[in-house]
């Protein structure tokens, strides 16, 4: 979730309930919008890539149980199409397309073994 001022790196020196002050905690600094302009723009594309997507228009009386069943996803290791469910695997990697077909997202995870 992503709350006012999130998408420039705001702070509000860890007060997560300063809504009712009227300080320097509650206010945005205006100057973090430039100081911080690439977050911004990742933030917008985000918020933009979420309003094409099309599974809702698809079908809007998709349960989530449905959804996950119709999904097309492919699973992935290190190389395409060769997952490894093996204990010593550290790294896994799925692409996801949308039910049109318009849409596809790919992930990759890896495990480092550092925390």
């Amino acid at each position: 979730m992503l709350l006012m001022g999130d998408e420039v790196r705001r702070t509000q020196q860890g007060n997560n309930n300063a809504y009712g002050q009227d300080n320097e905690i509650s206010w945005l600094d205006w100057d973090l919008v430039e100081k911080h302009a690439g977050l911004l723009r990742f933030v917008r594309r985000l918020i933009a890539d979420r309003l094409k997507r099309d599974v809702s228009r698809w079908d809007p009386g998709l349960n989530l149980n449905q959804l996950i069943s119709q999904a097309k996803i492919v699973w992935h290791g290190v190389k395409l199409n060769q997952p490894d469910w093996s204990a010593d695997s550290r790294a896994i990697a799925l692409t996801m397309t949308s039910l049109t077909g318009r849409l596809m997202f790919h992930m990759m995870i890896t495990y480092t073994g550092k925390s």
